[in-house]
């Protein structure tokens, strides 16, 4: 797949994504954040690393509020553009307006170790059902993967999105992270 096939696919996922009404996009959300939080991998983790949504993604107020409820620790990322890298917080309060308009931690907020994360919760545009993620072409999420890969060889990855995200097959980079699990409305998609 070629950088400009990429640049289509991600318009047309995020378009797809963004034309699901509020309501059926809030449902479909609930019943993705259900299936994410009935897992074993979330059940048995400790510490979480979740996104907050942009341009349409999954919601995930709601595994927050039952990571919260459960006694599990949260850590939101927070951009810094140059060099391009994820800050890793714990979530302690109101997140505010960061790089690229995405709410994130502020930056006094306390610093979490990559090796403390158990789970990542990875947005994305496309997934495929054998690891394969489209992110936003910025390569944020799979340098910090790595990271928590090498500290917590034992951290799970799993994608959160909708089931009109998912793709028969997505090409491989050497620098890709794949993903452990899929998870959507449907539930775990692997």
């Amino acid at each position: 797949m070629t950088t400009m096939e990429k640049a289509q696919l991600r318009k047309a996922m995020i378009r797809a994504r963004q034309a699901l009404s509020p309501d059926l996009r809030s449902e479909l959300s609930r019943r993705a954040q259900e299936a994410l939080t009935g897992t074993r991998w979330f059940r048995s983790a400790k510490t979480l690393l979740l996104y907050l949504p942009i341009r349409g993604e999954v919601e995930t107020e709601g595994i927050a509020r039952t990571a919260r409820s459960a006694g599990k620790g949260l850590v939101l990322p927070r951009v810094q553009q140059e060099p391009r890298k994820l800050w890793l917080h714990a979530w302690v309060g109101e997140p505010v307006p960061g790089a690229y308009g995405i709410r994130e931690p502020a930056a006094g907020w306390p610093l979490v170790e990559p090796g403390a994360i158990d789970l990542v919760v990875v947005p994305g545009v496309a997934f495929d059902r054998s690891g394969g993620r489209l992110g936003y072409g910025g390569g944020y999420y799979d340098r910090t993967l790595l990271l928590i890969r090498a500290a917590n060889p034992g951290a799970r990855f799993v994608g959160l999105a909708f089931t009109l995200q998912v793709v028969a097959a997505l090409p491989r980079e050497e620098h890709d992270i794949p993903l452990d699990g899929l998870v959507t409305e449907d539930g775990m998609a692997y």
